[in-house]
């Protein structure tokens, strides 16, 4: 990198500043030809503070921030964007006031209110099912969009089968049967709460799951007959929430081994808890199947809990270390022993693992994910997109330039009965030096070549989490 240029951390803080430009528009600026086959809509999620602290945006965590959703729509080779708000009562009270009232875990409020609302950003995903469209965040129920105009609808609350405190962000949806699978967590018993919704959106399973300790469960996964609960060598410190310190306070380290929680999809299905080999975290597993009596799961592990839990606070203000470094790794868990054995598949940086939707919870050859550049600040992820082979096959990546960033990868088949990996990878890029965003269309089948089309955008996205895509 040239000494004139930002060093990473300097990158990664410009990438996420707010821009609470609400915008709706054809997409002009194309570079390459948008595929015939592709029809249907990109959405994005992401925190995108319209009301900023007075110390900055560079003051708030990683995870706070107004939630903004994108949808980019795509129809026979022309493509149309459309961002909005969405308009929690929290969201909708902090405009009225016009200061910063609400507080989040950065940045506690500066103008305390009377009766306020529960503060709620649902900016995390942005999930289809059943016909209704999900804005999610781990401290709250699903909130509801309308799929078209993104009009804000409503918290929804399983059809009054909400259990616990809030569910997280990360639904898994079954690529054979459409079920979705989504768990809970709180620092309270019972720790964790799971739920099934049929295909046709109605709540067939909720249960609560009883876990060894509380912690910060991000994600989960599902196979074929099972749910995976990584539960990480994280928890809740009970007394510094009853002090009344924020969620980044009441988070600590455990000095313990990562435990998997493994239960049958069945209704009234007991948990075990099988010891991984190792302490760690994972944020986001990428996908879990069954083969001969054994559960295969990879995931995005960070061997550090503590460094990981310090640097998701520091993102914003630009001066973090290696705790962005998770990596790679496959876990083989044996139901009949109840052990587990863990590999390291790569020593380069990687997050936001995805698949093929169609094969969630099935065996999967091809995955793909945000990964370093080998040469690398090690907390310099989101450097390129990398394309990975069960089958042993070396790895493809589609390389970024320098001052260019990646996000999450989603796959998008040809159609409906496409191989595995025939069709397309999606991903929004932002160039830092043009201050631009872009979308990126590339074949799945040559990662590696240039984008079959690149969709240049009217407004700066900042850097978001989650995506996910829903055919016409």
């Amino acid at each position: 990198m040239n000494p004139t240029t930002p060093n990473d951390g300097e990158w990664l803080a410009g990438i996420t500043r707010p821009n609470p430009t609400e915008a709706d528009y054809e997409v002009t600026r194309i570079e390459g030809e948008i595929p015939r086959e592709l029809n249907g809509t990109l959405y994005r999620n992401g925190p995108n503070q319209k009301i900023l602290p007075k110390a900055g945006a560079g003051a708030l965590h990683l995870f706070d921030g107004d939630a903004m959703v994108h949808a980019i729509r795509f129809d026979d080779g022309k493509a149309h964007y459309r961002g909005r708000y969405v308009h929690t009562e929290s969201f909708d009270r902090e405009q009225a006031e016009g200061t910063y009232c609400i507080g989040g875990i950065g940045v506690q409020s500066e103008a305390p209110l009377e009766n306020p609302p529960p503060a709620i950003q649902p900016n995390t995903n942005i999930v289809p099912h059943a016909n209704r469209l999900f804005a999610l965040v781990e401290n709250a129920p699903p909130f509801e969009l309308d799929p078209k105009s993104l009009d804000s609808i409503g918290l929804w609350n399983y059809d009054g089968k909400l259990l616990g405190m809030s569910t997280t962000a990360h639904p898994k949806i079954d690529g054979k049967t459409g079920q979705m699978w989504i768990h809970g967590y709180q620092p309270i018993p019972p720790f964790i709460q799971l739920y099934c919704v049929e295909a046709d959106g109605t709540v067939s399973l909720a249960e609560n799951v009883d876990a060894p300790w509380p912690s910060m469960m991000h994600d989960f996964a599902i196979s074929q007959n099972h749910v995976i609960f990584p539960l990480g060598s994280v928890t809740f410190d009970i007394e510094a929430m009853m002090q009344g310190k924020g969620f980044g306070e009441a988070i600590r380290p455990r000095d313990e081994v990562m435990k998997f929680g493994i239960r049958s999809r069945e209704a009234g299905s007991e948990t075990i808890w099988i010891d991984a080999p190792s302490p760690g975290y994972i944020f986001h597993p990428g996908n879990a199947y069954e083969e001969d009596g054994k559960i295969f799961m990879d995931a995005c592990t960070y061997e550090d809990s503590a460094a990981v839990l310090q640097d998701i606070s520091r993102v914003r203000s630009g001066k973090f270390g290696t705790g962005l470094q998770g990596h790679p790794y496959l876990y083989e868990i044996d139901l009949a022993s109840g052990t587990c054995k863990e590999t390291r598949l790569s020593d380069i940086a990687a997050e936001f693992p995805r698949i093929d939707d169609r094969l969630v919870g099935h065996k999967n050859r091809y995955g793909y994910a945000a990964t370093a550049e080998p040469d690398d600040a090690p907390s310099a992820v989101f450097r390129r997109i990398t394309k990975y082979d069960r089958t042993g096959a070396p790895s493809v990546n589609r390389e970024a330039v320098e001052g260019q960033w990646v996000g999450e990868p989603v796959f998008v088949p040809r159609s409906p009965d496409a191989a595995e990996d025939d069709g397309f990878v999606l991903n929004l890029l932002y160039d830092a030096k043009r201050g631009e965003t872009a979308v990126d269309v590339l074949d799945a089948r040559a990662l590696d070549r240039e984008p079959v089309a690149r969709l240049w955008l009217e407004e700066r996205i900042p850097l978001g989490f989650h995506g996910n895509w829903l055919g016409a």
